[in-house]
């Protein structure tokens, strides 16, 4: 019966031609003038009931054309959407760093990040600022959520930047509620470790770890991450801290640069100190 509908609705047209022409041809032979005049009202009323009555029935041709088209609609408008919530998530970004930089008493530079690179465990982001942008060697680079890492190398327009999840990494830190310090590393995981800090020392879950003010290679008092996990080393008389890093590395796009190099002169003097102890070590 479904079939039958389709097929009348797809040839409807046809059908009432065909039939009008035999109409046409039947009154042509029937000669009547005044006959046909009614005849003609009575064909025209009939098939306008015949419209009316099959108008309920649905043209599959139209159904397809307008589902097509509310599926384009749909896949436009969901584009949209995901277009809104990057365009509020990149502002929502973008202020909170904006309002880090006007809090800050650090210089600021701000920059983008144009690269990323893995090698064996050692991990570096390419930053679109250079020498030309007053960027030196040496020089912390932070976001709004705490460290990411250290300048290693210049040209005129970029940096190389190695983050602090670099197994070359050693980040003298401190524990910011009781101020024990510790030397902050990297062993290959999504987490950092903090180590030398004695298992009569303090540590909590949730604690905040910092940069510490005896770092010679890192501005001061940057937020590193947070204490995740405290385990005791075996016999050792320290603890093994994890620690959650504050910067989320996967989805890092903005950061500063802190516009200021460590003091050269401790940097030549505590330079000197371990050049004695490695020949004192070494016996050369």
């Amino acid at each position: 019966m479904q079939r039958f509908l389709e097929l009348i609705v797809r040839f409807k047209e046809y059908i009432t031609l065909f039939a009008l022409v035999v109409m046409c041809f039947s009154l042509m032979s029937y000669g009547n003038v005044a006959q046909l005049g009614g005849f003609r009202s009575i064909v025209i009323a009939t098939i306008g009931t015949m419209q009316d009555a099959f108008s309920w029935i649905p043209n599959p041709v139209a159904l397809k054309t307008e589902n097509q088209a509310i599926r384009d609609l749909n896949l436009q408008l969901s584009g949209e959407v995901v277009k809104m919530r990057q365009s509020v998530i990149e502002n929502e970004r973008l202020r909170s760093m904006l309002e880090y930089k006007n809090k800050s008493t650090l210089p600021l530079l701000n920059s983008e990040v144009v690269g990323k690179t893995s090698t064996d465990t050692r991990n570096y982001i390419t930053i679109d600022k250079g020498s030309a942008s007053g960027v030196k060697d040496g020089m912390t680079v932070v976001t709004d959520a705490g460290l990411v890492g250290v300048v290693i190398g210049t040209s005129k327009s970029y940096a190389l930047v190695q983050v602090v999840l670099n197994r070359d990494s050693r980040i003298s830190a401190k524990i910011q509620r009781t101020h024990d310090d510790g030397i902050i590393t990297w062993e290959g995981t999504e987490n950092l470790v903090m180590k030398n800090i004695p298992k009569v020392q303090d540590v909590q879950a949730g604690d905040i770890i910092t940069t510490s003010e005896y770092s010679t290679k890192y501005a001061k008092d940057i937020v590193i991450g947070s204490v995740l996990e405290v385990t005791s080393e075996g016999n050792s008389l320290f603890r093994k801290i994890i620690v959650k890093p504050a910067v989320s590395f996967s989805s890092l796009e903005q950061v500063f640069v802190v516009l200021q190099q460590p003091d050269p002169e401790r940097l030549e003097l505590e330079k000197k100190m371990e050049e004695i102890l490695r020949r004192k070590t070494t016996g050369k």
